[in-house]
This record gives C-alpha cells, sequence and structure tokens, in this order.
C-alpha cells in the first residue's frame, strides 16, 4: 500500500489549494515543482501544465532571456538581491498578456543541508494590474489637474492682461476725450474770427489775406485731428445718436476728418493712402463706430510691413467703392506686408487671438472690425498671401435715405459780415442747418440783426411760428426796445463777444 500523505504534506496542498495570491516553488534551475491553484486565475496556466516547465515562462523579455543567469550566478557565488523583499516586475500570461505583479521570493532548505539539489525558491506572486490602473488614473487625473491649474493660471494672467490694456484703454479714451474737447474750444472762436476776417476780405491787405488763409488751412488740419479723437472716444458699442453724431457716415467728409489723425497711427517707413470717391452714398453705420474699426485695421495693416525694406515702401491703402448691385460700400483697407498663414486667416477674427508679442496685442482688433460690421448689417471680408499682404473689406449696407435728418434749421439776416461770419460758425458746429436771408420760413431759430429787420415782420412769423425761437443780434432802439422784448427774444448785447454769442445760440438751439 502506499505510504499515506504526512500531515505535513497534507497542509502544504491544503496551502497551495486555496491559497488567494498564486505560490510557486522552483528549485535551483528554475524548474517549477508546485504551484497553487489561483495561479490559473492569474496566469491562465493549471498548475498542471506549468509544473516541470522553467519558470521563465511566466515572464516577458528581456528578463525572460536573463533569468537563467540569474539563477547561475547564484549557484556559483550563493548571493542574490531578490531574497525576502518585495519586488515588481511585469510577468507573462498564458495568452500573452503582460501584466504587473509584486514578487516575494523567499528560499527552503528541504533536506536541511543547504547543497544545491536540496534548494527551493518559494514565490508569493501579487497580481498589481487593478492597483497599477488605479494609480494610472491617479496620475492622469493629477495630470489633468496640474493642465487645468496651468490653463486656469494662463487665463488669470490673460485676464490681468486685458484688464490691464483695458485700463490704458480707458485712460487714452478718456485723454482723447479731453483733447478733443479742449481742442474744440480753443479752435471754434479761432476758426469764427478767421471766418468773419475772411468776410471782410476787401478790407485786408492782400498779404495780410494771404496769412490769414494759411492760418485757417492749419485751423482746418487742427480741427480734423480734433474731430478724429471725439471719434475714438466714444463708446464703439453705444449709437451715434445718443452722443450726438449719426448713425450714417457720409464716406468722403468722414475720412477728410480722420484721415489724417489714422494716417498717424503707422510706423514712419509706412505710408497711408485713400481712394474714397465724392459721391458715394452714406454708409449705415455711425461715424465713431467706423473711425474705431478702420484705426485697428490701419494699425494692424501698418504692424504686418517689416521695417528696413529695400526698394519697396509700406503702403497701407484705405479705399471705398459701391458695390455692383447698389446696395452696399465695400469699404477696405491693404497693405503690402507679410500677410497671413492659413491658421492665423482661420483664427483672425476669434476674440483675443493675436500673433503680437505678449503685452503688445489683446486680440480684440479684428473682433472689433467685426462686431461693429455686424452691428450694421453688413460683413467683413478677408484676403491674405504669405509675401504678398492683406486685405480686409468692411460690406456696410448703403443707408436709406430720410426726408429730414433732424437737425434745427437756423436762418440769419445779419448785415454785419463778420458778425453773420461768426454766427454761421457757431450754428454748424452745433449741428444745425444754417441759411441766410429776409425770409425765414418755417425756420427753428431765427437769428436777426435789430438793424435789418423791422419788428412787424418778426411780429408775423412769431404768430405763424409761435415755438420757434427768435434771436436778437444788438441791443434795439430805445423807441423800438419795448416792441421788441414782447417777442421774448432771446438777445446778444455783444456781437463781438464770442462766449456770449455761442451761450446765447445755445439757448436757442436747445429750447428750439
Amino acid at each position: 500500500m502506499p505510504a499515506k500523505p504526512s500531515n505535513s504534506a497534507s497542509m502544504d496542498r491544503a496551502a497551495l489549494t486555496f491559497a488567494l495570491h498564486p505560490i510557486i516553488t522552483i528549485d535551483v534551475r528554475g524548474v517549477i515543482q508546485s504551484a497553487s491553484n489561483s495561479l490559473q486565475r492569474v496566469f491562465g496556466w493549471t498548475p498542471e501544465e506549468l509544473v516541470g516547465k522553467n519558470v521563465s515562462v511566466l515572464m516577458p523579455e528581456p528578463n525572460k532571456s536573463a533569468h537563467d543567469g540569474y539563477l547561475e550566478r547564484y549557484r556559483t557565488t550563493g548571493t542574490t538581491s531578490i531574497l525576502n523583499r518585495p519586488r515588481r516586475f511585469d510577468a507573462l500570461r498564458k495568452d500573452g498578456t503582460v501584466f504587473p505583479i509584486e514578487l516575494s521570493v523567499s528560499r527552503a532548505d528541504v533536506a536541511g543541508k543547504g547543497v544545491a539539489g536540496s534548494t527551493m525558491f518559494v514565490g508569493i506572486i501579487r497580481d498589481m494590474s487593478e492597483q497599477a490602473a488605479a494609480e494610472h488614473h491617479h496620475e492622469l487625473d493629477r495630470a489633468r489637474l496640474q493642465d487645468l491649474v496651468t490653463e486656469q493660471t494662463q487665463a488669470l494672467q490673460a485676464a490681468h492682461l486685458r484688464l490691464r490694456m483695458a485700463d490704458r484703454l480707458a485712460s487714452i479714451g478718456t485723454l482723447a476725450a479731453g483733447l478733443g474737447h479742449d481742442m474744440n474750444n480753443v479752435l471754434l472762436p479761432v476758426r469764427a474770427r478767421l471766418n468773419a476776417l475772411r468776410a471782410t476780405n476787401s478790407e485786408l491787405p492782400a498779404q495780410a489775406v494771404e496769412h490769414v488763409e494759411e492760418i485757417r488751412k492749419s485751423i482746418a488740419y487742427l480741427q480734423q485731428l480734433a474731430d478724429g479723437l471725439h471719434f475714438l472716444a466714444m463708446d464703439p458699442d453705444m449709437d451715434g445718436a445718443v452722443r450726438g453724431g449719426g448713425d450714417t457716415t457720409d464716406l468722403a467728409a468722414w475720412w477728410q476728418q480722420v484721415g489724417p489723425l489714422l494716417a498717424k497711427a503707422v510706423p514712419k517707413h509706412v505710408r497711408v493712402m485713400a481712394d474714397i470717391p465724392a459721391k458715394l452714398p452714406e454708409a449705415a453705420v455711425a461715424a465713431h463706430r467706423l473711425t474705431q474699426a478702420v484705426l485697428n485695421l490701419v494699425v494692424n495693416a501698418g504692424e504686418a510691413i517689416p521695417s528696413g525694406r529695400k526698394r519697396r515702401e509700406g503702403r497701407v491703402r484705405v479705399w471705398a467703392k459701391l458695390a455692383q448691385d447698389g446696395s452696399s460700400i465695400r469699404l477696405g483697407v491693404t497693405d503690402n506686408g507679410l500677410g497671413m498663414s492659413e491658421e492665423v486667416r482661420r483664427r483672425a477674427f476669434e476674440m483675443f487671438f493675436t500673433t503680437k508679442v505678449r503685452g503688445m496685442g489683446t486680440g480684440l482688433g479684428l473682433a472689433l472690425v467685426n462686431r461693429v460690421t455686424a452691428s450694421s448689417g453688413g460683413s467683413v471680408e478677408l484676403e491674405s498671401e504669405l509675401g504678398k499682404g492683406t486685405t480686409v473689406v468692411m460690406v456696410l449696407p448703403v443707408a436709406e435715405r430720410k426726408a429730414a435728418d433732424g437737425a434745427p434749421v437756423a436762418v440769419m439776416t445779419i448785415s454785419d459780415g463778420r458778425a453773420a461770419a461768426l454766427v454761421r460758425q457757431i450754428l454748424e458746429s452745433s449741428g444745425a442747418r444754417v441759411q441766410e436771408g429776409q425770409n425765414p420760413g418755417r425756420a427753428d431759430v431765427w437769428i436777426v440783426d435789430v438793424a435789418a429787420v423791422p419788428t412787424k415782420h418778426a411780429k408775423t412769423w412769431r404768430s405763424e411760428r409761435s415755438d420757434g425761437r427768435l434771436v436778437l443780434l444788438g441791443t434795439p432802439a430805445a423807441d423800438r426796445r419795448k416792441d421788441w422784448m414782447a417777442l421774448n427774444p432771446t438777445t446778444i448785447l455783444d456781437p463781438n463777444d464770442f462766449e456770449s454769442v455761442r451761450a446765447a445760440l445755445g439757448r436757442a438751439l436747445r429750447s428750439a
């Protein structure tokens, strides 16, 4: 009868049968002597399939080829670094799948002599796949968190930059508004006085007339700059009518006002040219919005032209023409700069996208152009080629013609040419439509020279135009003063006092 297995052997088999983690034993040559049932769950091999095979069958390269060398070194030297300390390795399943394990190896001297033939190694294997997956997801989550932190940091930096830029732009806008206002306050009386002098050219020496004309040209240029500053300082999202302007623009007249200022916005090696016909219909866009949009286009065009060019001058051309169907006006800015790549052209109108150095651009310029054009019912077209230049076209609807522009009508009946020139200048600067003549008709304001208009004519007009405003230029004679005052006029006692004239006309226009 075969000998009954000892209690120790029975316990060993029970341990191999019910062990949670795979257990294998190998001899000093790496041949598997036994394996636990749990090894099949982890590796796919049954214990019976593995017994007698070299343990390297459970290893992927390069450990598989190197394992026999490790055992040979142990047999020769009796030393190894793997015993009694858990180590991580890659293992190989029966189906060829590689997965991570934690291996703990201990030595057992079966015969108790320590000879090579009686030395066994016991390996306890722990499948680390789930833990490795968890660690991998943790690393991914940590990487995603780091990316999110980096992204948020960059967003905060960009927001800080935009706030700084917004503060700078607000400061520049305030400065421009102040400069434009102060320049207008200074220029208006100067222009009025010059116009008054022009009205008396026949009384001036020829040389004085020439000087007056040159001064007038210089003042007109400064007035253009002041008008440009006024347009730049206005909020592009605010309707022009709210701020005293219209929501339509005569492009030729507009360019005369803002052209000198916009031409200053490009580098010295760039020349700004304009081709805007005088007979174009008005465009359905407020002048201040158009100014800020075209300023961005001109600045971008100038910066796209590198300095130090040889044989080629930088050119920025502002042009306009009526579309073939007559329903829109094409206002374009063309440069001979570096041009755009396909990627830049595709993203050009995105908010905050810019190719400029950080701190030198906000990425809002073309977005503003797009917004201004879209708000008027138009569209923007972009054409660009690397090395040849860029053209941006604002397609603006033609404004509908209106029977009246809503501006007050003022009629002047003034015999003194200098006084008439002063009054006209102030009225036109205030937005009034000015006419001259003896018959005021349905005028909103009638400015009369008390020496040139009979009282009865003023009474007749007052009875027909009860809501009109009558302005007296000068003091009526004593015998006529009562009749004039009965008409409730606004009186300008001293026609030579510019501030008094402007204040009186302002009151009259506001009440009209």
